[in-house]
């Protein structure tokens, strides 16, 4: 009775296994077995007719044990037959093959890479046409827009003569004469004299006014229409009168900080320079200021 029922079992255990392996040769090979043409109660016609479709025969599937149990052994499908299956199931949202996750993430992590590259943004560099009053620290050799707004107000301030500067690429160089004026602009302003102007010095230059600036005697002409006032005026009337050629003190002007240039001062210039063997016309050039200062006390 056993041994019948073992071979009644093992019929339904083959026809159940190559009714699996019909629906997957539907798919990849149209001269796969039908069912219809098999001996279900047959074993050996089944194998024979299962070896004519020419397919790699999968053995040992189930296992018959001694009490009539079935256990099932694991198998392997040809190759090509495991591909279709990774294929189904890969679908079917239960695998993935290898080759397809390697490439994924391959692809992923390139392409993650080059997005990131791609969106870093980076500023066009600035020319010397860019570049503001208070942009940078101006210091030696610098050049631009910028040195050139410094140069304007360093002139208005009378520390520096204006076309003195150097040029380059058609805007002023921050030289050795601008560094010397910007000494000159620290030194009246009690800041550090090291020549470079930061955002917060530029401030101070921008609001400074010429009537604060130390101007030294000769630096500018002076003129008696225009009254010239300023700390080279005061400077001048304190040499005459050091060398003994005062001008009226009645006669002079101030703005309220300074004295102003006037006529009477021009009458003292001239006797100094009458008296000292230099031609007596009035203008404060070198050879009156280099007298003038030998009288320094």
């Amino acid at each position: 009775m056993k041994k019948e029922a073992k071979r009644i079992i093992k019929g339904l255990l083959a026809t159940a296994t190559f009714a699996l392996l019909h629906s997957g040769a539907k798919a990849g090979n149209k001269n796969d077995l039908s069912l219809t043409s098999l001996d279900l109660t047959n074993n050996d016609n089944i194998r024979a007719e299962y070896t004519n479709t020419q397919r790699p025969i999968v053995r040992n599937l189930y296992r018959i044990t001694r009490t009539g149990n079935s256990q099932l052994i694991a198998g392997h499908r040809s190759h090509s037959s495991h591909r279709s299956h990774s294929s189904h199931r890969s679908s079917g949202g239960g695998h993935y093959s290898h080759s397809s996750s390697s490439h994924y993430s391959h692809s992923s992590s390139s392409s993650y890479g080059t997005s990131t590259k791609s969106s870093v943004y980076t500023p066009p560099k600035k020319t010397p046409a860019d570049y503001k009053l208070g942009d940078r620290t101006l210091s030696s050799g610098i050049n631009g827009a910028d040195v050139d707004q410094v140069i304007e107000l360093l002139v208005r301030n009378y520390y520096l003569k204006k076309g003195i500067a150097s040029k380059k690429g058609g805007f002023y160089v921050f030289d050795t004469n601008v560094i010397n004026a910007v000494k000159h602009f620290q030194k009246d302003a009690g800041l550090a004299q090291d020549g470079k102007l930061t955002e917060s010095s530029i401030t101070v230059l921008k609001g400074w006014s010429p009537y604060k600036t130390t101007i030294p005697l000769g630096f500018r002409e002076m003129s008696v229409t225009g009254e010239t006032t300023g700390s080279d005026v005061d400077e001048l009337i304190k040499l005459l009168t050091t060398a003994g050629f005062a001008p009226d003190p009645s006669k002079l002007k101030t703005n309220g900080i300074h004295y102003a240039f006037t006529s009477d001062i021009v009458i003292a210039i001239k006797v100094f320079q009458a008296y000292n063997g230099l031609l007596p016309n009035g203008e404060l050039n070198s050879s009156t200021i280099n007298k003038l200062n030998t009288y320094k006390r």
